[in-house]
């Protein structure tokens, strides 16, 4: 076999049979459940006697998974969350559970999109900080769970995003070593997940985050998922 033969050889398997893996955010990205998660944290803050919080103040509570959330509700309201028990936290779960999928809506385009992706051989996964069970649940709700390989939500490691390891084993649920990553999300979190795997970033506008996603030097920002087909090739 001559040099240059083993080279296209090298270079094919780099490069042609390289899997393609698209990483998915949930709340945000795919999913709009800013009305949902402020009607259980809502009513946990009115068993509370606490003062509500207002939809504008989504953007700041979201992202972290709910514990961080009910803390920053707290914050809100001048107070500091002291619940070591976590008994707040399983009170929100529980409410969460009762209206969950009762106005969360998967934005325009998805199901289409999550469609011609997987049709086109992309490996797709979700790495999101919400709890895993409510994910399964969604995605089954509106029938797109078929489309991913992987899932893994803020309590399936001990650890979630930014963490770069929560990225990282949700792609080792699939058995890749040789693989090309793209990450699809809405937040600072994302963006520092992504960065710090290598992969290439996209961010939804529409999303939820608080700081300016102009400035986490995303390979594309958009406010129609449609984009990242071209933006992949498809």
């Amino acid at each position: 076999m001559t040099k240059l033969n083993m080279e296209f050889i090298l270079y094919y398997k780099r490069k042609v049979l390289m899997e393609k893996v698209v990483a998915f955010d949930l709340d945000g990205t795919l999913l709009d459940s800013a009305d949902d998660l402020l009607l259980s944290l809502n009513t946990l803050l009115d068993e509370l006697n606490m003062s509500k919080v207002n939809k504008s103040d989504i953007n700041d509570l979201v992202g972290n998974g709910a514990l961080v959330m009910i803390q920053k509700a707290f914050k809100l309201n001048n107070l500091k969350y002291k619940n070591n028990n976590n008994n707040l936290l399983m009170r929100f779960i529980e409410i969460y559970k009762t209206c969950f999928l009762k106005n969360s809506k998967l934005y325009e385009h998805v199901a289409y999109v999550l469609k011609k992706l997987h049709k086109n051989n992309f490996k797709l996964i979700i790495v999101s900080n919400k709890t895993e069970f409510f994910i399964h649940k969604i995605l089954d709700h509106f029938d797109i769970k078929k489309y991913f390989s992987a899932i893994s939500g803020g309590d399936t490691f001990a650890f979630k995003k930014p963490n770069p390891k929560h990225l990282t084993e949700t792609i080792k649920k699939i058995n890749l070593i040789n693989y090309q990553c793209t990450f699809v999300g809405d937040s600072i979190n994302d963006a520092i997940c992504a960065k710090e795997n290598d992969s290439k970033l996209i961010l939804m506008s529409y999303g939820y985050s608080q700081e300016n996603i102009h400035d986490m030097k995303a390979d594309l920002v958009t406010d129609d998922l449609r984009d990242i087909l071209k933006f992949l090739g498809v």
